[in-house]
């Protein structure tokens, strides 16, 4: 396959894994904003579903005798099931259970943690319960863009898409060596770096390997594709695999563009 072909492919290659890596941080950015905008202490649900509900222990309290979880409708029963240990920060931690039953009506909630003499617990801990229709209106409900469009996580699906970006960058990779190789046949490299400095424009490329390049000897420098001429470089640094080399008059030109210096290669060999 010649360098055009291969060239090409790793251009398209190259574009998918970029596709698949901007998906993948876009819906990455959905899932925080959506994170960062979610009251942690409400909730969407359906008739018939369950939660389980925790915080920390208020203060002056040490026994889940000492609280009640107070809903605004009788038809709500929390549960307070437990005390534990906080995973990350420590301290104690209450947890309950808060079944929706089937019949509950549509609409906003709330649940207020009180100690038993009926004054709200310090810090005051409220939820607030949102019942909605069904899993639809929930899903519509979401904050996540994603979640609102095709009813999946966006983490969910930023965490399934990562390891499809590694086999373009894979192939890329591959491709990259197969141009390398197509070059070599042609006497050109691409240039792989270059530098701007105050004598000029430093570039480096690669030459086939045990091979040097003559010091002062001119490289012509081509477009990424190989068709048109945009300068002329002098080999300043030259060792065996690698050369650098100062573009001249004043000539800029980008990373991936095509260093030919086969001519010198065979003079060098004669």
């Amino acid at each position: 396959m010649d360098f055009a072909s291969l060239a090409l492919r790793r251009k398209i290659t190259g574009n998918i894994g970029a596709l698949i890596l901007f998906l993948t941080l876009a819906l990455a950015i959905d899932g925080m904003i959506a994170g960062g905008r979610k009251d942690p202490r409400a909730f969407d649900l359906v008739p018939g579903e369950s939660l389980t509900l925790s915080d920390v222990m208020p203060r002056g309290a040490a026994q889940l005798t000492e609280l009640r979880l107070e809903p605004d409708d009788p038809r709500l029963a929390p549960t307070l099931t437990e005390t534990y240990s906080g995973f990350w920060l420590g301290g104690t931690m209450w947890r309950a259970n808060l079944d929706i039953p089937a019949g509950m009506s549509l609409g906003d909630h709330s649940l207020v943690m009180r100690y038993q003499n009926g004054t709200e617990t310090t810090p005051r801990q409220v939820f607030n319960i949102h019942v909605l229709k069904d899993a639809s209106a929930v899903q519509a409900a979401s904050l996540s863009l994603t979640t609102r469009l095709i009813g999946f996580s966006a983490y969910a699906l930023a965490a399934l898409l990562l390891p499809f970006a590694l086999l373009p960058m894979a192939a890329s990779y591959l491709l990259s060596r197969k141009i390398a190789l197509a070059l070599r046949q042609r006497g050109m490299a691409e240039i792989y770096r270059a530098l701007s400095t105050p004598e000029g424009q430093r570039i480096y490329f690669s030459v086939p390997p045990g091979s040097t390049l003559p010091l002062d000897a001119e490289v012509t420098v081509l477009d990424e594709q190989g068709d048109n001429e945009l300068g002329v470089a002098r080999v300043a640094v030259a060792v065996k695999g690698e050369a650098e080399a100062m573009m001249q008059d004043g000539a800029h030109i980008r990373p991936g563009s095509l260093a030919s210096f086969g001519r010198l290669l065979d003079a060098t060999a004669d």
